[in-house]
C-alpha cells in the first residue's frame, strides 16, 4: 500500500497558499490512482471546544486522548504512546473540497498532536539527535514556532508505524519547513534501521531564507532576482551576498533539504532560490513541480453575467457601470506589492480617459483571516458607506490595513476614469459582506467577472490566485518575480492576451551587485514607475481587446480550452508522478 503523509500546519484549517495546494493536489485523479492512501499531519494548536469539532467542520473524529473520546478502540494503539512522550493524540478523517468543483472532492486521514505538555527528555533526546546527525543548534532557537514543529518530530515515526503495515510504501512530505525536523527523523531512523521502503520529499512553496530577504530589504525583488540572476555570483550562495543567515531556525531547516530524497519546487523560480541558499544541494533531486487550478467548465453567457454582478455592484456603490472591472485577491502581506496596483491604475486611469473608458477596481484583502463578524458589516454600510469609507480601529481598519485604504483614498482623489474600493473582509456574498452586494453573489462572480487580476508581487512563489481568472478570460497581470509566470508563458506562449508580465529586473544586469544591495526605496521606486510606465500601454490594448464584443467570446472559448493545461490534474499527472514513480 502506497500512502502518502502531508505534514503542514494546515492539517485541518485552510490559511492560505499550502492549503490550496493541498486542496488541489489530494483531490487530483492523478494523485489518488498512485496513493491507496493519504495522512495529514500536524500539530493541534488549541484544545478549544468539543471533542467532535477538533477536525473542522468537515472533519470526523474518531479518537482524541485529550478528551478521552475513542469509537472505534484507538485507544491501545494511541495510549501507550500519548503516555510515553506526555502527549494528546487526535485521529479522523476529514473532508478535502475541490476549491471549485463541489462534486469533486476526497477522504484523507488526519493527525493531530498536542505537544504543549511534551515530556523535556525526549524532546532534548531529539534536539541532540537533530545536532548529532545534521548540525542543528536547537539551543540557539527560542521561539514557539521552532519548537512546535520540533516536538510533532518526536513521536512521528511511532504515530505513523502504529496506523502502517510493515512493508507499505511511505512518502513523507514536509510542506515547508513546518516538516523538516519531522523527515528528518525518518531519514536518521531509516538509515539506522534500514527501512527501504521510506521516501522523503521536502514541497518547497517558497524559501523562507529568500522571502525575509526581499521582504525586508528596500529593493524587493528588484534587488535580490538582479543579484540571484547576476554573472558575478554564480558559484556563490545567498548567504555569501546576503550575510549570515543561521540565526534563523528556518533557514537552517530549509538548508537541510540536501539530505531528503527529493525537493518539488513549485516553480523555477523556486528551484532557482534552492540552488542559490545550498549550492551544494543535487540538482537531479530538484523536480519543478508546478501548482494548478483548480479547472471550471463554463459558459461565456455565465461570465457575462458575473461581469454584471460585479458591474451591478459598482453602480450601488459608486453610480456607473464600469467598461472593465479590475480584481486583486489576496493575503494582506508586504510580498504583494499592492502599492504597484495603484501604480498601474494611475497609468491606465488616463488611457482609460482619453479613450473615454471606465473601469472599477476592487482589491479583496484582510488581515484578520478568519473574517470580521457579518454582523458588523450592514452597520458600517450604513453608518459611513464602507467599503467605500473606512474608519480606523476594529471592527473597521486594522494594522496595515489603514495604509492600504490611504493609498486607494488618494488614488480616487485623483483618478477621473477608474475607482477603487477596498473590501477588508473575506467572502463575497452579502452574508459577509453586506447588504450592497448583489443578491446571489459569490467569490466565483470575482473570479469568473474580472477582466484583469492585479499580481506583481515582489515575492511570488508560484501565484495561484493570481491566474485563477485566466480560464474565464480574464488577464492575468504579473511581475517577473511571480512564480507561476514560467507555467504561463510555456502554456499560454501562443495565446498571449491572457497575460502580461512585468519585467522589474530586466535591467538589473547592467547593475554592479554593490549597487543592487544598497538599492534604496527611492530609487526602486523610480524603477517601478518607469517599468510600470513602459507596459501600461500594452495592458491597456490586452483588456481593450479582450473586451471588444466580436473578440470576447472568441476569447473566452480559447481560454476554456487552454485551460487544462494548467489544471491540477494535468500537471499532477506530468511533473509529479513520474518522480514519485521513481520510488
Amino acid at each position: 500500500m502506497r500512502t502518502g503523509i502531508h505534514i503542514t500546519h494546515e492539517a485541518v484549517q485552510k490559511i492560505g497558499g499550502i492549503g490550496s495546494v493541498i486542496a488541489g493536489l489530494l483531490t487530483a485523479q492523478s494523485y489518488n490512482r498512485f496513493f491507496d492512501r493519504t495522512i495529514l499531519y500536524g500539530p493541534l494548536f488549541n484544545t478549544d471546544g468539543s471533542p467532535s469539532s477538533r477536525l473542522g467542520k468537515d472533519g470526523v473524529v474518531r479518537y482524541s486522548g485529550i478528551d478521552n473520546y475513542d469509537t472505534e478502540k484507538f485507544t491501545h494503539i494511541f495510549s501507550p504512546i500519548e503516555k510515553k512522550y506526555g502527549i494528546g493524540i487526535v485521529y479522523g478523517k476529514r473532508i478535502i473540497p475541490n476549491e471549485t468543483d463541489p462534486n469533486n472532492f476526497c477522504e484523507t486521514e488526519t493527525i493531530l498532536v498536542h505537544i504543549n505538555n511534551m515530556k523535556t527528555e525526549y524532546a532534548d533526546k531529539f534536539k541532540f539527535l537533530l545536532w548529532e546527525n545534521y548540525k542543528i543548534q536547537s539551543d540557539r532557537y527560542s521561539d514557539w514556532d521552532y519548537e512546535q514543529y520540533l516536538r510533532i518530530a518526536v513521536p512521528y515515526t511511532e504515530i505513523i508505524g502504529s496506523l502502517s503495515a510493515k512493508d507499505d510504501v511511505l512518502v513523507h512530505f514536509s510542506h515547508e519547513y513546518m516538516g523538516m525536523a519531522s523527515v528528518l527523523k525518518v531519514i536518521a531512523e531509516r538509515d539506522k534501521n534500514k527501512k527501504k521502503h521510506d521516501r522523503t520529499v521536502f514541497y518547497a512553496h517558497e524559501v523562507s531564507t529568500a522571502r525575509s530577504i526581499v521582504e525586508n530589504h528596500q529593493g524587493h525583488d528588484i534587488s535580490f532576482y538582479g543579484i540571484m540572476r547576476h554573472e558575478s555570483v554564480e558559484k556563490k550562495s545567498m548567504e555569501d551576498v546576503f550575510g549570515d543567515r543561521s540565526s534563523y531556525y528556518r533557514n537552517e531547516l530549509v538548508k537541510r533539504t540536501s539530505y531528503v530524497d527529493h525537493i518539488f519546487a513549485v516553480s523555477d523560480l523556486i528551484a532557482d532560490e534552492i540552488k542559490f541558499l545550498n549550492p551544494g544541494t543535487d540538482p537531479k533531486k530538484i523536480s519543478v513541480v508546478y501548482n494548478g487550478i483548480s479547472l471550471k467548465k463554463t459558459s461565456h453567457e455565465k461570465k457575462n453575467r458575473s461581469r454584471s454582478v460585479l458591474a451591478k455592484y459598482c453602480k450601488t456603490l459608486l453610480n456607473y457601470e464600469p467598461d472593465a472591472v479590475f480584481t486583486h485577491v489576496t493575503r494582506l502581506v508586504s510580498s504583494k506589492g499592492l502599492w504597484r496596483d495603484i501604480m498601474l491604475l494611475e497609468e491606465l486611469d488616463e488611457l482609460f480617459h482619453k479613450q473615454s473608458m471606465t473601469g472599477f477596481y476592487i482589491l479583496l484583502s484582510s488581515l484578520i483571516g478568519t473574517g470580521r463578524p457579518a454582523s458588523d458589516i450592514p452597520r458600517m454600510e450604513n453608518e459611513y458607506g464602507w467599503p467605500v469609507l473606512h474608519r480606523d480601529g476594529w471592527p473597521d481598519l486594522v494594522g496595515i490595513e489603514n495604509e492600504v485604504y490611504d493609498r486607494i483614498s488618494h488614488f480616487n482623489a485623483k483618478s477621473k476614469a477608474i475607482k477603487g474600493i477596498f473590501i477588508n473582509q473575506f467572502g463575497f456574498n452579502r452574508h459577509s459582506c453586506g447588504n450592497r452586494i448583489p443578491e446571489n453573489a459569490g467569490w466565483i462572480d470575482l473570479r469568473m467577472g474580472s477582466d484583469a487580476e492585479l499580481g506583481m508581487s515582489v515575492y511570488e512563489p508560484f501565484g495561484i490566485a493570481q491566474i485563477e481568472t485566466i480560464q474565464f478570460g480574464g488577464l492575468a497581470v504579473l511581475s517577473d518575480a511571480c512564480g507561476c509566470c514560467g507555467l504561463v508563458k510555456e502554456k499560454y506562449r501562443s495565446y498571449p492576451s491572457s497575460y502580461h508580465i512585468l519585467d522589474f529586473t530586466a535591467n538589473s544586469k547592467n547593475l554592479p551587485v554593490e549597487n543592487l544591495l544598497d538599492l534604496d526605496s527611492r530609487t526602486k521606486s523610480e524603477i517601478e514607475r518607469a517599468v510600470i510606465k513602459d507596459n501600461a500601454p500594452v495592458v491597456f490594448e490586452k483588456i481593450k481587446n479582450n473586451l471588444d464584443e466580436k473578440r470576447s467570446e472568441d476569447h473566452f472559448k480559447q481560454a476554456q480550452k487552454l485551460a487544462f493545461e494548467i489544471d491540477w490534474d494535468h500537471l499532477v499527472s506530468k511533473h509529479i508522478i513520474p518522480v514519485l514513480n521513481k520510488y
